[in-house]
């Protein structure tokens, strides 16, 4: 799930863009740095931790593709174009996060995302992906987990997502302030679930909008799967939220590592 936090920022870019014309990763985004920086969890140990017995690269690639998103999952929507790249000031602020939060690539054996499926008209937008990354063992797993679900995690994406928006103009559009909650979806016969809801807003000519950007996530063994859902001017319809991310636990079942 380290991988979500890499995929959380592009997708809240892309949608801002979206709605206003496109701003992402062209160098309009200023980011201005105020204050000191969240205390950074200890450095892990550099000692290279061992891949569980019998998992390889090629078998964690193959569950990915049998349980993230496909086309047939979301009736109604439709592959989303290719997403502007991510600006360098963005990336920096997106290095800062997963210093705060303490995760890294480090322990991670593979990871794959679906395709972004989107439905659009006016200001009215909703978007959903999802992602699977497999690390080396259910232990690893399990930590990253733990350290998503801390309140230390909330803090790290408030303050992150606040100074990546602020001071930003996204072509005359302000973005508001951040919040994040968090919470547990039902997830029977995981190893434990996660849910976050980012939120904020964009006004665009004194016209404000509501942004919601839900995380579910839960891990199975070693994987760590993820639904990304986001909508404007509300949240992705819950019962469509429900479906997809039990959906993806039951196809994490039913093709064990």
């Amino acid at each position: 799930m380290s991988e979500l936090v890499r995929r959380t920022l592009p997708l809240i870019c892309a949608l801002l863009a979206a709605l206003v014309l496109g701003a992402c990763g062209k160098g309009s985004v200023t980011v201005t740095a105020g204050g000191a920086s969240p205390k950074a969890p200890a450095r892990p140990s550099t000692k290279s931790p061992s891949v569980q017995a019998g998992l390889t690269r090629a078998r964690a690639l193959a569950f990915a593709a049998a349980v993230n998103l496909r086309g047939g999952d979301v009736p109604g929507l439709h592959t989303a174009e290719k997403r502007e790249r991510q600006s360098s000031s963005g990336k920096a602020i997106e290095r800062e996060l997963e210093r705060c939060i303490g995760v890294s690539g480090a322990n991670q054996l593979a990871e794959a995302g679906s395709k972004d499926f989107e439905r659009s008209g006016g200001v009215s937008q909703f978007d959903v992906s999802s992602n699977v990354s497999i690390s080396k063992s259910a232990a690893l797993a399990a930590g990253e987990l733990r350290k998503l679900r801390s309140a230390h995690t909330k803090d790290c994406l408030k303050r992150y997502l606040t100074l990546l928006f602020k001071g930003s103009s996204y072509r005359g559009a302000v973005i508001g302030p951040v919040s994040v909650a968090e919470g547990s979806p039902p997830a029977a016969g995981a190893g434990g679930s996660i849910g976050l809801r980012i939120s904020t807003s964009i006004t665009v000519r004194t016209i404000r909008i509501p942004f919601y950007l839900d995380i579910l996530g839960f891990v199975y063994g070693p994987a760590e799967v993820s639904l990304l859902s986001s909508g404007l001017p509300v949240p992705f319809p819950a019962a469509a939220q429900q479906h997809l991310f039990l959906s993806l636990l039951a196809r994490a079942k039913a093709h064990r590592l």
